[in-house]
Order: C-alpha cells, then structure tokens, then sequence
C-alpha cells in the first residue's frame, strides 16, 4: 500500500533505517559531552594556554574597560554541570531505543513512545547544551572567545548539538508516521510477554 511506504522504503524498513541513525548520532553526542567532562578540567591544567597580548590589556586598562581573558567561574560550572545533564539525557534516550528495537519483534506502538518522549525532550536538551557551550566562548572577549584547546573542541561541539536538533526533528516525523502505522495494523494489543496470567484454578503446577 502507498501508505505504508516512506521516501519509497516500507514503514518498517524505514524505522530501522531511523533508529540506527539515531544510535549513531547518540554515541557521537554522548562520547563528545563525555570528552568535555572528563578532560575539560585536564585541558586547563596541562595544555599550553593562548597567548595575551599585553598591549590590549593596557589599553583596555587606560580606556577603563573591561578585558575578558578567562571565564568566569559560572560559565566553567554551566560547562560542566549542563555537559553531565545532557549526558544523563543520552543514557535515557539510549534506553529509549532499546525498547523501540523491541517494536521490531512485537510490533506494538507502545515500544515506540519512550522513544517519541526522548526525541522531544531531545529538542530542549540539544538547545540546552548548545547554550551552555555558546555561552561558554561568549564569556571570554571577543580576540580571546577561540584561544585555547578546550574551546576549539567546544566550538565544534557547538556545531554537532546545532545538527543533532536538526536531525532530530527528521527523527520524530519518521518515529510517528511508525507509530501511527503499528496503531492502525495492530492496535493497542499488549505483547503476551507482559500480560497478566489468569488465575490458577488446578493444582497441574504443584509438585508432590
């Protein structure tokens, strides 16, 4: 049937297609926040820092205006504490896709809302992590925002959460054209592995 094709693949061909993208952005996202919380505070201390030029401070010093060569402790702290959310995120939408993969078994919408949930709270958490970077670059002036190693790895962080929003809005169309297509072939049946067992009327399962 023409309904249950997508950009010509069945509805269900398609949904693998989706949820593999999808395990691969995730493992790029989560192994790029991991790296920015692990190694942020060793990048600091070991990794040769830019150079300040002396001459711009004099004379932000002599125009008595302020010169942002280091962030401030609160962008540090955002910087960490939103890295360590966001990979808290990826572990729930990671899960998420564990049970969506059970759809492709049992065939029951239900196994694909954890996933459609992780996908929206995705939006905010992509913007959340992208802001928590940008604001990181931006609390430093504007010849000091790339000077160092840890920001040019937060630069492309930057760039990765930005395109992760992008996709994942092209996930949830695809997540729901699956769900809407699993509803309307097989309802809200409930897989037999979670359904509850009748009452016992025998005593066929009792040893003597």
């Amino acid at each position: 049937m023409a309904g249950d094709r997508i950009c010509g693949c069945h509805v269900v061909t398609a949904a693998g297609v989706i949820t593999s993208l999808q395990f691969i952005l995730l493992l790029i996202c989560l192994s790029s926040s991991g790296i920015i919380l692990d190694r942020y505070r060793i990048w600091v201390a070991t990794e040769q820092q830019g150079a300040i030029n002396a001459t711009e401070v004099a004379q932000a010093a002599t125009q008595n205006r302020t010169l942002k060569t280091a962030p401030t402790r609160w962008a540090l702290a955002w910087v960490e504490l939103g890295m360590a959310w966001y990979t808290a995120y990826g572990s729930f939408w990671l899960f998420s896709l564990f049970i969506l993969a059970l759809s492709f078994k049992y065939y029951r919408p239900v196994f694909v809302v954890p996933n459609f949930t992780a996908l929206i709270v995705g939006i905010f958490m992509h913007l959340f992590a992208f802001g928590v970077c940008i604001g990181r670059i931006l609390s430093q002036s504007k010849n000091y925002q790339v000077n160092d190693y840890q920001e040019s790895i937060i630069v492309y962080c930057c760039g990765l959460f930005i395109f992760a929003l992008l996709m994942t809005f092209f996930f949830i169309i695809f997540v729901m054209k699956y769900h809407s297509y699993l509803r309307m072939r097989y309802g809200h049946q409930v897989p037999k592995f979670v359904q509850s067992r009748g009452p016992r009327t025998g005593y066929q399962d009792e040893m003597y």
